[in-house]
């Protein structure tokens, strides 16, 4: 486990609230992206809320949801160091109290805590891995203890639509994402309507553009030697980029 005194330990700058937050990491650890920084601006936390925080990384999301009012925040995490990061975290953001970070795959260690499973969420968020295999390995975007979203970047997050709403309050909401140009968009959406009454965009702007460099679009090209996939769609041109959405789901079914 990391400890503060490691050398390898290192502090960033995570612009998840104003003034952002001083995160400790690693240089093993998945940082905070910008995709971290759409989630926050879409979560809506009400005073008291319960939150999970399912694929919490280091804590930059959790944390927020405590200082915005949360009363207990539980963050999941499969990777250990992350989980410990995130606790240590979460005592420089002064809100230990009242977050918890457990390791574990989606919402199995909630349910194996007796004093967690009966509890219902009124807001998971789910910054789960999202990008297809094949590019997230190209590019260098996940370290080797972070699961990826297969093969067309869909099974991480159709996991969590499937399982979320036994864990959700009938008023709470899901917030996930799509990265629409490097996942298979369309089984998302079939799998969320599928487990949600209601899908929908959880920031005023569909889409976000995310830039790529002319090498980035070069690997992700070379990852798919033989032809690429129907649902692969770089933007090229002056700015290549992709796309990705936060989406909110609600009325579990």
């Amino acid at each position: 486990m990391p400890s503060v005194a490691d050398p390898t330990v290192t502090t960033i700058t995570c612009r998840v609230t104003d003034p952002p937050l001083e995160l400790l990491t690693t240089e093993k650890a998945f940082r905070p992206n910008p995709t971290t920084v759409r989630f926050a601006r879409a979560m809506r936390i009400r005073p008291g809320d319960t939150v999970f925080d399912i694929g919490c990384g280091i804590g930059p999301l959790a944390i927020k949801a405590a200082l915005d009012g949360a009363g207990r925040v539980i963050g999941v995490d499969p990777v250990p160091a992350h989980c410990e990061l995130a606790r240590k975290n979460a005592e420089r953001a002064g809100v230990a109290d009242r977050t918890v970070f457990l390791q574990g795959r989606f919402f199995e260690p909630i349910a194996a805590d007796p004093m967690l499973r009966d509890l219902r969420a009124n807001v998971i968020v789910g910054d789960v891995s999202g990008i297809a295999h094949a590019v997230s390995i190209a590019l260098g975007w996940y370290s080797s203890d972070v699961p990826t979203g297969g093969e067309d970047g869909t099974d991480q997050i159709r996991e969590l639509l499937r399982l979320a709403g036994q864990w959700l309050q009938p008023s709470g909401t899901l917030y996930f994402p799509i990265a629409t140009d490097l996942s298979d968009e369309t089984r998302i959406l079939d799998e969320a309507k599928r487990a949600f009454a209601t899908v929908e965009n959880a920031l005023e702007k569909p889409y976000v553009e995310f830039p790529l460099t002319e090498r980035e679009v070069e690997l992700i090209r070379g990852a798919y030697p033989a032809g690429q996939p129907s649902w692969l769609n770089v933007q090229v041109g002056r700015r290549p980029s992709w796309r990705g959405q936060i989406l909110a789901a609600r009325g579990p079914r």
